[in-house]
């Protein structure tokens, strides 16, 4: 069992992509390749967010273990802060972001929190969800990534571009290859949701995920699964 979740938790962002574009315009989406039928041919396959999510996404299964795309988070960050001594510890504040999919829908609170990632290796994240009904929702998010020809001489603005009343960030994409992302991350998140809303199910489900930092503008994106 736990080598099945492992497994679903290190494959989840490729596994699920493979079904074909038809399936998806069926549930809802736009009849597009935003599945690639065949991710191996390519270091990544083709990915694309925040397009129409499905009613109710497929259910994929992994080692014996079910699971479907939950919700999808766009995080921006300010700089990082390092803390060398005794360990080496990184202080990332939050300054916003967007929340999308079937299962969760709404904001990331402008600096209601912050990464404390270990340089590179340990995830662990604290900051706080704004439901699109109002709800406020705790996420611990905590895993691990690595980093892929990444620069760090290669400085980028952290600030949140402007943006004009009611308009959001663009999270269409397609996934580089491998080595051309800079940070990837596989993480198993922790929240703390109202017990009398919506939004119950976040404190009693197994979550996993992936992350992929983004530099246009520089953000994460992480895409959350529940595990059913």
């Amino acid at each position: 069992m736990l080598v099945g979740l492992a497994l679903a938790m290190a494959c989840a962002w490729s596994v699920d992509r493979c079904m074909s574009s038809a399936t998806f315009a069926k549930n809802g989406g736009p009849a597009t390749d935003r599945y690639n039928p065949d991710p191996l041919s390519r270091g990544c396959h083709a990915m694309t967010e925040h397009l129409s999510s499905p009613a109710e996404p497929p259910v994929q299964t992994m080692g014996g273990i079910s699971y479907r795309w939950a919700f999808s988070v766009s995080v921006f960050f300010r700089e990082r802060v390092m803390i060398e001594a005794p360990y080496r510890r990184a202080f990332v504040p939050t300054i916003g972001g967007d929340i999308w999919g079937p299962r969760l829908q709404g904001t990331v609170v402008p600096y209601g929190g912050a990464d404390f990632g270990g340089g590179g290796g340990p995830l662990d994240a604290h900051y706080m969800f704004e439901a699109s009904d109002g709800h406020q929702i705790y996420i611990n998010n905590r895993g691990y990534m690595r980093r892929v020809g990444w620069d760090p001489a290669a400085a980028l603005d952290r600030r949140l571009p402007p943006r004009a009343p009611g308009e959001a960030i663009n999270q269409d994409f397609v996934a580089p290859p491998d080595n051309e992302v800079p940070l990837r991350m596989r993480t198993s998140p922790f929240f703390d949701a109202p017990r009398n809303s919506p939004h119950d199910w976040l404190n009693h489900t197994l979550i996993i995920g992936h992350g992929l930092r983004r530099t246009d503008p520089d953000r994460t994106v992480f895409t959350y699964y529940e595990v059913l």
